[in-house]
């Protein structure tokens, strides 16, 4: 089965930081492998970088992006695809909606 410590293995071999924020680590993780195959994905080019987080009432949006840290090194950055989902994500963990 594939799990976060997955996407954190795969990203440190290839020499790159997984930053994703505890909110977000929190909530992927009863969906872990959809989330792991969902960041390959990213990582070979062979998706749009967007994962739909299911909550009990919708979904959030959480995006993959490549990026560089300020002294030079390669990051693997998920965040909520708008300002709102991150907020949506956190309502629904606080009211144990998962």
């Amino acid at each position: 089965m594939l799990s976060l410590s997955c996407v954190e293995n795969e990203c440190e071999a290839k020499g790159i930081t997984l930053v994703i924020h505890p909110t977000i680590r929190q909530a992927v993780r009863g969906f872990e492998e959809s989330f792991s195959l969902g960041a390959a994905c990213f990582l070979r080019g062979e998706s749009d970088g967007l994962f739909f987080l299911p909550l009990e009432e919708g979904y959030a949006r959480l995006r993959f992006t490549k990026r560089w840290s300020a002294a030079g090194h390669p990051i693997l950055r998920v965040d909520g695809a708008s300002p709102e989902d991150l907020p949506k994500i956190r309502a629904a963990l606080t009211a144990g909606r998962f």
